[in-house]
Formats: structure tokens, C-alpha cells, sequence
């Protein structure tokens, strides 16, 4: 039997923190093709480190690299999502970047969290936005898709992640109880 692919609740409200969080360290705006790559590092240092992700975002691979696809939705619509807060704490700006309105603070977030934010936004604080869209076509787990978009397994960025296969196994029940607990008690805005 082939297992169930592993997928994660999707937390808006720690997505939206964790963004916010990183326009607060880049003075309040920033392009966001840079937040988008600075999520997608963090989400995956996330699961190298504790097995888990920050926000719990579906992966994909665009033109531009990897990206979290729900997030990149949120951050594209010209209108507000039904049900989304996204749009109360930022705004659109000319060029693309993406301006913080209202902070929502870090409530969401782990210290665990925080961590890995503030080092991706160091790590690449001096990165041109350009190379650093360039450095993550390098990922192991980002194939050129062309005009189109592809999803990324989570189990592909595990074990690119070296993690082995009792380690990809544990996030897969993991994120099953997730999902089945969500479903019982109602997953918090997601």
C-alpha cells in the first residue's frame, strides 16, 4: 500500500505573523518575491530542524522558484479572500512590494519560529532579491517548470533534507493526527 501523501494544515494566522514579523526587520516593506523566498527558507529550515513547518503552506515550484502556494495567493489577490485576515495587515504597494499596515504581532508564533525567521532574514538580508530568487532554483527539490507550476512533496524536500525514512514517516502520522484532531475540534483560521 502506498502512503497518503504528507500535507499540513494551513495557519494563516502564522503565516500572517510570520510575514509581518519579516517586514518588521526589513523597516515595514519589502518586494514580495523576496518575503515569498524568505517564507519558503524558513519553512524549510523548519522542517530540517523540528519536523514541522511554520505555517504548514502547500510547496510548489514556479518560474521563480519555490514558493508557498496559499500564501503567494493571499499576497496576489486584488480583492480580499473570503474568511482571510491577510488583507487588514497589508498592502500592495508600486514594484510589486508588500507594506505592513497593521502588525498582528507574534502570538502565533513559537520562539522555535522566531528563530528560524530572524536567521533566514540575516542570512539573506545583503542577497539582491534577484539572486536570491536565483539561489533557490539551486534547491534540490525546485525542477524548472516552465509557464506552469508543479507541486513539491513534502516528502521530496525531507529527504533532500537527508531525513530518513522513519523520520518522513513520523511527520506523516504527525500531520495525520493534525488533520484528523482539526476535524474533530475545528482547525483555529485556516
Amino acid at each position: 500500500m502506498v502512503p497518503a501523501r504528507i500535507t499540513f494544515r494551513f495557519d494563516e494566522r502564522k503565516a500572517v505573523a510570520a510575514a509581518a514579523y519579516l517586514l518588521k526587520l526589513a523597516d515595514g516593506e519589502m518586494p514580495y518575491l523576496r518575503l515569498m523566498k524568505l517564507l519558503y527558507i524558513a519553512e524549510r529550515e523548519s522542517l530540517r530542524r523540528f519536523n514541522r513547518p511554520i505555517c504548514g503552506d502547500r510547496y510548489v515550484a514556479m518560474a521563480h522558484g519555490p514558493v508557498l502556494s496559499k500564501t503567494l495567493d493571499l499576497i496576489r489577490a486584488d480583492e480580499p479572500l473570503a474568511g482571510s485576515t491577510w488583507s487588514n495587515h497589508f498592502q500592495k504597494t508600486e514594484h510589486h512590494n508588500l507594506r505592513l499596515i497593521d502588525d498582528p504581532g507574534v502570538g502565533p508564533l513559537s520562539e522555535a519560529d522566531l528563530q528560524v525567521l530572524r536567521e533566514a532574514h540575516k542570512l539573506c538580508q545583503d542577497v539582491d532579491v534577484w539572486k536570491l530568487r536565483d539561489l533557490t532554483h539551486l534547491l534540490p527539490e525546485w525542477k524548472d517548470p516552465g509557464k506552469s507550476s508543479k507541486p513539491i512533496p513534502v516528502e521530496e524536500i525531507l529527504r533532500h533534507l537527508n531525513k530518513t525514512e522513519e523520520e518522513i514517516e513520523e511527520v506523516r502520522q504527525q500531520s495525520a493526527e493534525d488533520v484528523y484532531f482539526d476535524g474533530l475540534f475545528g482547525a483555529p483560521n485556516s
